[in-house]
């Protein structure tokens, strides 16, 4: 079952007996545990029919005493089970047999992060159709994602503008959200938000920084280029996300750099790169300080930093300061 398919079942009133809520992308397990406890427990305050363990402290014969009981005065039991990933082996196993007879009457209900999809719970899950995972958002997944949130209010947003948020903002869904909100209060009444409401409201140092990286590589600014990177690091931002966004953005940067070459008209080079019209100026600005040999060669620098950066034991922090480095000096040495 993928989370479409249960919020359908929520709004038509089929709670599923047993539901597994797992994956890498905790805001969107929360608005759905948050949506099954409303299609369970319609009383706001249901102390008598919530019962909530945590995976690492509770016993199967536990669980499913609790999820056995009657509720009390309702139609629907919830019991739910918080940090399941921690759930030993061996109650796991315990639980089996739950599975295959859940009661009726209740809605037991797992969150947890990552699984182990080999053991035979999980199997059992999947053949239940109660497992639903929830993978982050990808960069092509983002801008349908706000569009869709901006719709089911009446909201429309602006191609420009919604490419001009995701490039700011990222795809942390808890930080998307506390944006959408100040874009909704600062529109007011308005029904379109376009590429002057982003830009007056979302925060802009990430993706700022990323271009002016870009920008101190390009033109030999060492001492800059490590600035921006430790701001990065100190908000908070990952060196390995880091590292994916500078290589997103150096081949940008490249297919804007051949495009220009071609001598392709700047509308043209930012609807074949993807890029809107208001930043291409600046792209082509800085692509023009790069040769295609030291993209190729940027590019084996960011192989070389990725690899290590996954190995175990690694400083990515130091790594990364170390590529910023090497792209300085491969370019102007």
């Amino acid at each position: 079952m993928n989370a479409a398919q249960l919020h359908q079942k929520l709004r038509s009133q089929q709670v599923p007996a047993v539901i597994f809520l797992c994956g890498q992308e905790p805001y969107l397990i929360q608005r759905a545990a948050r949506s099954i406890r409303r299609a369970v427990l319609p009383a706001e305050n249901d102390d008598f029919n919530d019962t909530q363990y945590y995976g690492k402290e509770v016993k199967a014969e536990e669980i499913i005493a609790t999820a056995m009981t009657f509720p009390v005065f309702a139609e629907k039991r919830l019991v739910t089970v918080k940090d399941a990933h921690q759930i030993p082996a061996a109650e796991l196993e315990k639980l089996l047999p739950y599975l295959l007879d859940p009661a009726p009457e209740t809605c037991l209900l797992f969150i947890a992060g990552k699984i182990d999809n080999r053991r035979k719970f999980f199997q059992q899950l999947k053949k239940n159709d109660s497992l639903v995972e929830f993978k982050p958002l990808t960069d092509r997944e983002l801008p349908r994602y706000i569009r869709d949130f901006l719709n089911q209010r009446d909201i429309k947003i602006s191609a420009d503008a919604v490419e001009l948020f995701c490039s700011m903002v990222g795809a942390n869904l808890y930080e998307i959200h506390a944006e959408l909100d100040k874009l909704l209060m600062y529109i007011g009444t308005a029904t379109l938000i376009d590429v002057i409401d982003v830009q007056a409201v979302v925060s802009r140092g990430r993706a700022e920084n990323i271009f002016e990286i870009g920008n101190a590589v390009g033109s030999g600014d060492l001492e800059k280029a490590l600035t921006l990177v430790m701001r990065l690091n100190a908000a908070g931002e990952a060196p390995l996300k880091i590292l994916s966004l500078l290589v997103m953005h150096f081949r940008r940067l490249w297919k804007v750099r051949e495009l220009q070459v071609q001598k392709r008209p700047p509308k043209e080079i930012a609807k074949v790169a993807g890029v809107p019209p208001f930043v291409i100026e600046g792209l082509i600005r800085q692509g023009k300080k790069f040769s295609r040999q030291d993209f190729i060669q940027a590019h084996e620098l960011f192989l070389e930093a990725d690899l290590a950066m996954k190995s175990s034991g690694a400083n990515s922090e130091a790594l990364l300061e170390s590529l910023i480095l090497s792209l300085v000096k491969r370019k102007f040495s």
